[in-house]
């Protein structure tokens, strides 16, 4: 999901969005409607897919980190347990 990689993705979303009002102000006084409509659904799209990469996929692979680590741990605290009472 990572499309581009010299930017962050907060602000990709910001950009996407910023070209999104760019593209809506450009058929409002452009007579180009064809270019700014296909314009408009790309960046609507890009806009769209950033905001929810932002807002819930990022963090969601954090906490998946976090819970994979504490999963880890918590096995080999009970590798240690199990072997301790091998003994």
């Amino acid at each position: 999901m990572d499309r581009f990689l010299a930017i962050s993705p907060k602000s990709q979303m910001w950009l996407f969005h910023f070209a999104l009002a760019l593209n809506i102000l450009g058929m409002v006084l452009t007579d180009m409607w064809v270019p700014m409509v296909v314009g408009a659904i790309v960046t609507t799209y890009l806009s769209i897919d950033a905001m929810v990469r932002v807002r819930y996929i990022l963090p969601m692979k954090k906490a998946m980190r976090e819970l994979e680590h504490e999963n880890a741990t918590l096995r080999r605290k009970v590798n240690d347990v199990e072997q301790a009472s091998d003994y």
